[in-house]
């Protein structure tokens, strides 16, 4: 057979650009087994199942004596459903490795997958009982394994306290770190979990998964702060991590941090894989930044780029009118909310944008059109009842409005509605009934009465309203 050394100094694609062409003429020369393994690992990562497979044949057929390579088959023939095969496989291992924890717990791992899970969970046991206490990495990986084998049994509270035993061993297990969120929020143990990131951390504070973690754990506590703060140690410490990056922006988005939240955004399109294929969706959060920080011709750019890769999204063409509409250009608003109600008809929030814009440019059939089809999408709605209203209310058919809030009243519920209604009784001149109604409007929520004065500006000013006012205000 012939002799191949592989030079270090090769790259991962040159291997495999050399291995390839190799197997396609059938003749495979030697390789250490830890090329063998680069090449095995390449095509699990590319989800290249056959060809990893293929590759593990190779490599025993150099390396006769590999329980290793017969692990690693076991492994990848138990992700294809291959239970008789993997079994075989892990059991040759076995033969050449019959006291080897690794073929142990691969074993455990194959026999839990396939649903034999007291099996499984014994040998994990006797694997826990025949290491010492020092072997902090061994123990890791067997507890590690454990918690998935309970993760497969849907026992998250077992396996929250096998995946927590893992990282106390060895806080820097990447696997355990990855997975230990799923169990944490199938448990709901979010205040232990709080307290065994920060020991983490306290181990070891550049473990950039444990700060990820960690802000996912206060985010659920509604704590954007401190969570914030974790997504962005998580993300300093690397600077790769895109979903440190996202959390961290859409968080900022939420607090409306638009420029925290854009500066975010746009490190992750600094990202190489993201650089080779943008992510539409990832510029419409960029054009949101823009569009909520009021740089509308940077966030129409964007928003446009983000149909080059995407024009399916009825969102980006919902966001592109409002920035039109902003802009008072209300043809070209109707025109974006038209391209969004076509890819999307069933948004409300679409229909009223369309009707006020038709209400600017003083089409008042289509305007009503319009709000009509929102209340009909969305009846339980109050601010679209309250949208038609004002509409009505501007084109001083006050009657009409006080049918649509009757109509209002059997839908939605809110204080607003009541508001509306007072505005319009003292449109029609009606002020005894209109105080009886700002009276009840004032009982269920006193802290909205600001929109009265939206509809009336100049009853700010009005005496009777204002003592109104201070009665409420001492009563509530």
């Amino acid at each position: 057979m012939q002799q191949h050394n592989y030079n270090k100094q090769h790259t991962l694609n040159s291997l495999i650009f050399e291995y390839e062409a190799m197997s396609q003429k059938g003749t495979v020369g030697f390789y250490e087994e830890t090329v063998f393994s680069q090449i095995i690992d390449y095509y699990e990562s590319e989800s290249s199942i056959d060809l990893a497979l293929e590759a593990v044949d190779r490599a025993l057929s150099q390396h006769f004596y590999s329980a290793t390579f017969y692990c690693k088959k076991a492994e990848l023939l138990a992700s294809q459903k291959q239970e008789t095969a993997a079994l075989n496989a892990i059991q040759q291992a076995e033969v050449l490795s019959p006291s080897d924890y690794e073929v142990k717990l691969i074993k455990a791992e194959v026999l839990g997958l396939f649903g034999e899970h007291t099996i499984a969970l014994s040998i994990i046991s006797e694997l826990k009982v025949a290491c010492h206490v020092e072997q902090k990495k061994e123990l890791a990986d067997i507890f590690f394994s454990e918690g998935v084998i309970y993760e497969r049994m849907q026992q998250y509270d077992s396996m929250y306290l096998a995946l927590k035993q893992a990282l106390q061993f060895n806080p820097n297990h990447a696997e355990a770190l990855d997975k230990i969120w799923l169990c944490i929020e199938m448990s709901r143990k979010f205040d232990e979990s709080i307290q065994l990131y920060n020991q983490i951390i306290d181990h070891d504070p550049y473990s950039y998964k444990a700060w990820y973690n960690l802000g996912h754990a206060y985010t659920y506590y509604g704590d954007y702060e401190n969570a914030i703060e974790a997504y962005e140690y998580a993300f300093i410490i690397n600077n790769e991590f895109e979903w440190a990056f996202r959390h961290c922006a859409e968080l900022c988005m939420e607090t409306k941090n638009y420029s925290k939240a854009l500066d975010c955004f746009q490190e992750i399109l600094t990202l190489e894989h993201i650089k080779l294929l943008p992510d539409a969706e990832l510029l419409f959060k960029v054009g949101q930044c823009y569009q909520f920080l009021g740089e509308l011709e940077m966030a129409q750019d964007v928003y446009k780029n983000s149909l080059k890769l995407d024009d399916t999204n009825d969102e980006v063409y919902f966001h592109l009118g409002v920035c039109a509409a902003t802009s008072k250009n209300w043809r070209s608003a109707i025109q974006y909310y038209q391209k969004a109600i076509k890819i999307e008809e069933g948004r409300e929030e679409y229909f009223a944008a369309i009707g006020e814009a038709y209400a600017e440019l003083n089409d008042k059939e289509k305007a009503f059109q319009y709000f009509d089809l929102a209340i009909e999408l969305a009846p339980e709605q109050a601010v679209y009842w309250i949208k038609f209203a004002t509409f009505l209310m501007q084109q001083g058919a006050y009657e009409d409005v006080l049918e649509l809030l009757i109509e209002a009243d059997e839908n939605a519920v809110g204080a607003e509605l009541l508001f509306c209604k007072v505005a319009c009784l003292f449109n029609m001149n009606e002020s005894t009934k209109a105080m009886n109604v700002l009276a009840e409007a004032l009982t269920e929520d006193f802290e909205m009465y600001p929109v009265l004065f939206d509809y009336l500006p100049e009853l700010e000013s009005d005496r009777k309203i204002n003592a109104i006012l201070d009665f409420y205000r001492y009563e509530s």
